[in-house]
């Protein structure tokens, strides 16, 4: 792999601390981030300045998973003991209170071309909604923990990263497991599908692999020193991994060659790290150590 470049890339701009227990899962929408902790509370905070906005929910089990749903200013939000609570973001009041699982929630998407929601659990369930989170589907993979669902650009299939090492592709018309793929040793734990149609994924082996969309083996590397609890894809032609080991990488979508490395010498991570989300020239990340960074590149490309 390549050294770090002597620049950085990234640099710290902004660090939201406020939480009183590790930040599980990020969301946002436009002005906002929506943060989860083992607090048990889910906070907002404001993109531009970092400052607690006047919302927080505190809930009765350490939320998990959470999703905004923008279009309709709405939050999901997935919990220890599988419940699901819907809140409207603008009138800050709760619309619905979910009870269908019966783990842990860890992983919550939307499908807008396909108007359904997704949530997965702890014991393997992926569970189908509406539009409006009425119950269409419950299927039961039986591969341990689904942490992560991916849901294809076009909205045509969705991936699920599996405890057992596989990641499943599923297809959101009839909902048939289309690709079953073995990928990590010890659990696969993060996906991402890149623009070109490959797709990445990641695991407690530290490793990250890629593939075709058909499924052959392209890639793989070590690129942590522990679980790989986050891949997340970039708009300038790079994607982030973050890791148990405490640090975030950068690396190039073309050829998997590492871009920079984040780390505590970079005002990184003190622990854990378990959230990512992209924001406009940047991206933000959460763990253990309770905080919130944003990291931005100085000086965007220009023609």
């Amino acid at each position: 792999m390549n050294k770090n470049k002597p620049h950085a890339l990234y640099s710290k701009q902004l660090q939201i601390a406020g939480h009183q227990g590790p930040i599980y899962a990020l969301s946002q929408d436009t002005h906002y981030i929506y943060s989860a902790s083992a607090d048990k509370f889910v906070a907002r905070w404001h993109k531009s300045t970092g400052q607690q906005d006047h919302f927080a929910i505190r809930c009765t089990q350490a939320p998990f998973s959470l999703c905004v749903l923008s279009a309709q200013q709405h939050l999901a939000i997935g919990l220890s003991d599988g419940s699901i609570h819907l809140i409207d973001t603008a009138a800050k009041v709760e619309l619905k209170f979910l009870k269908a699982h019966t783990a842990a929630v860890f992983a919550i998407a939307t499908n807008p071309a396909r108007k359904q929601h997704y949530t997965a659990d702890a014991e393997g369930n992926l569970l189908v909604w509406d539009l409006h989170w009425n119950l269409l589907l419950n299927l039961p993979f039986s591969c341990g923990k689904i942490r992560q669902i991916v849901v294809a650009p076009d909205g045509s299939f969705l991936l699920l990263a599996g405890a057992d090492g596989n990641f499943r592709q599923i297809d959101t018309t009839y909902f048939n497991e289309t690709q079953q793929i073995f990928a990590h040793q010890e659990g696969c734990t993060a996906l991402c599908i890149l623009p070109n149609g490959d797709i990445l994924s990641a695991g407690k082996d530290a490793y990250i692999r890629r593939w075709s969309a058909s499924g052959q083996k392209l890639n793989a590397f070590p690129a942590h020193l522990g679980t790989i609890y986050q891949l997340l894809l970039l708009a300038d032609g790079n994607y982030v991994s973050a890791s148990r080991d405490k640090t975030i990488k950068i690396w190039s979508q073309e050829n998997d060659q590492i871009q920079q490395k984040l780390d505590l010498q970079m005002a990184g991570h003190r622990h854990s790290i378990n959230a990512l989300i992209a924001v406009e020239n940047g991206f933000a990340s959460a763990g253990d150590d309770k905080r919130i960074l944003l990291w931005y590149a100085p000086n965007p490309k220009t023609p």
